[in-house]
């Protein structure tokens, strides 16, 4: 009885971890720095830095992005480092989209592109996925963060993930059971 008291409490404390992983934080837009900045998806869908994380952007497997970014300081009179990326927290961990880095003496950026395709792993259609772009210069970094779903069927992927959930769940609920002797 007290293996299957622990192996229910385990279960459930997984299942607790998995939703708070999964949950969307309420707000958060810009969650540090003073920046400014937008992108917009060739379908005219837009996001910038005053979304809120409780929006969901639903956006294309693949795009050309058009996108404008500030740190709102002075432009300096010497190329100054620079450095960012742009990452996407999945269920189970995450993956990054873009980095970049170097020197320059820009502190905007108007017009730029940026051409994607979202990886086969990432699930399609299933909900909510925190993306947070990074931007460090002139000793400020700014970090904003938007919640963007990909269009599309959930696929394989959902399904075998999906599989998986429940031929481990059904196993740690197994092993709590007494065993018969023979």
């Amino acid at each position: 009885m007290r293996r299957r008291n622990s192996a229910l409490a385990l279960l459930g404390a997984i299942t607790l971890l998995w939703v708070a992983a999964m949950a969307a934080p309420a707000s958060g837009e810009v969650i540090s720095g003073d920046c400014t900045g937008d992108a917009t998806f060739s379908d005219g869908t837009r996001v910038d830095e005053s979304t809120p994380l409780s929006t969901t952007v639903v956006i294309p497997d693949g795009d050309t992005v058009t996108y404008n970014g500030s740190i709102n300081r002075d432009k300096p009179s010497d190329p100054v480092r620079f450095d960012g990326g742009i990452d996407v927290r999945l269920p189970f961990g995450g993956f990054t989209v873009v980095t970049w880095g170097g020197d320059t003496e820009e502190v905007s950026i108007t017009n730029g592109t940026y051409t994607y395709e979202v990886p086969s792993f990432v699930p399609r259609g299933t909900g909510d996925l925190e993306v947070t772009a990074t931007h460090t210069q002139l000793g400020q970094t700014c970090v904003v963060a938007v919640t963007m779903s990909v269009e599309g069927d959930p696929g394989p992927a959902a399904i075998i993930g999906l599989t998986g959930t429940t031929l481990f769940a059904i196993g740690v609920l197994g092993a709590g059971f007494k065993k018969a002797v023979a």
